[in-house]
């Protein structure tokens, strides 16, 4: 009885130690297969060079009956500074889509006097990612090539609603959380724009995107992000994910004009692509180079409507008070 006491004394600790461990393989393990979902034979883990574990929402996000988590995700790399319109894009996300979450993935933390508009709000997380270098092998030295390739690694990851920088949503995107992928299709003849993706982290459809990108070509400009999943997969498997016309996602170059110099019934769309870093030659005889919250007031265009609904909570213009 004695000798077992004694045992039991020296393997007390020895256990306590076990466990330590265990419990350390097992954190390490969890990181490990978050990440585990991206790796294949060329060890695209590696390639993506994470960095410590991306840190998840401290608040449960609650499910609903979709099954496409209600969770928008923005990318930004090398843009710490928000401008008025990617403000504006966001707080559109927050009022119309309303998320549970909406995660901005940077490499560099937000800031700036638009930031601040943001920053208190209890849904917008900041999420550290560093930008994509190189894809099964290849190179990526073109910005917003790493930034294709995040927005799809990111949705195998979380899954959700991926918007770029100055998409303006419009309508909910419940409708399309049905969908295991919903992508903007303008037509037949063009390619998809992947502007806007919405799907579950395991879509079949978001899978073989992700494999096209054994055939990267840096040097071509959209050519794997919207050229090659049209030609390769959607052209070959039309059914395996959801598909909109211009007339859902307005993401066509024709329309740009027509926001931020006419007046059109943008109220139609579910979310507007506003291509707004091409305005300096879509919209060359726009006087406004850059909007902010002053020039929106008595701005007379959908564009200038659609800013003020979001920022003043009306679409009429507004007039200032004589002093």
């Amino acid at each position: 009885m004695t000798r077992n006491k004694g045992i039991l004394k020296l393997t007390l600790p020895l256990a306590m130690a076990i466990v330590g461990l265990l419990l350390m393989y097992s954190l390490q393990s969890s990181w490990h297969e978050r990440w585990s979902k991206f790796s294949d034979q060329d060890n695209v883990a590696d390639e993506m060079k994470a960095p410590s574990p991306v840190r998840l929402s401290r608040v449960p996000i609650k499910s609903d009956s979709y099954i496409v988590p209600n969770i928008v995700h923005f990318v930004r790399f090398g843009q710490p500074d928000l401008s008025f319109v990617d403000m504006l894009c966001i707080k559109a996300a927050l009022v119309n889509i309303k998320p549970a979450r909406l995660y901005i993935h940077c490499d560099i933390p937000p800031r700036g006097m638009w930031w601040e508009k943001l920053a208190n709000s209890t849904v917008v997380e900041v999420v550290h990612r560093e930008k994509p270098t190189s894809i099964f092998g290849k190179a990526i030295h073109v910005v917003q090539h790493a930034s294709d390739v995040a927005r799809l690694q990111i949705l195998m990851q979380y899954g959700g609603i991926y918007l770029d920088n100055d998409v303006y949503a419009i309508k909910s995107f419940d409708e399309f959380r049905n969908y295991t992928f919903t992508v903007g299709w303008p037509s037949p003849e063009e390619s998809i724009g992947n502007q806007i993706l919405i799907g579950t982290h395991d879509a079949p459809f978001l899978l073989k995107y992700y494999e096209t990108y054994h055939a990267f070509d840096d040097r071509q400009w959209y050519y794997n992000a919207g050229v090659l999943p049209t030609d390769s997969i959607l052209r070959k498997q039309p059914h395996i994910g959801h598909t909109v016309p211009d007339s859902v996602f307005g993401v066509s170059v024709g329309l740009i004009y027509q926001i931020f110099l006419k007046t059109v019934d943008w109220h139609k769309w579910h979310a507007l692509h506003l291509l707004y870093h091409h305005r300096s030659y879509l919209t060359k005889d726009d006087p406004i180079k850059e909007h902010d919250a002053e020039n929106i007031k008595n701005l007379q265009s959908s564009f200038g409507q659609m800013a003020r609904l979001i920022y003043y909570g009306t679409e009429d213009i507004i007039r200032n008070s004589s002093t």
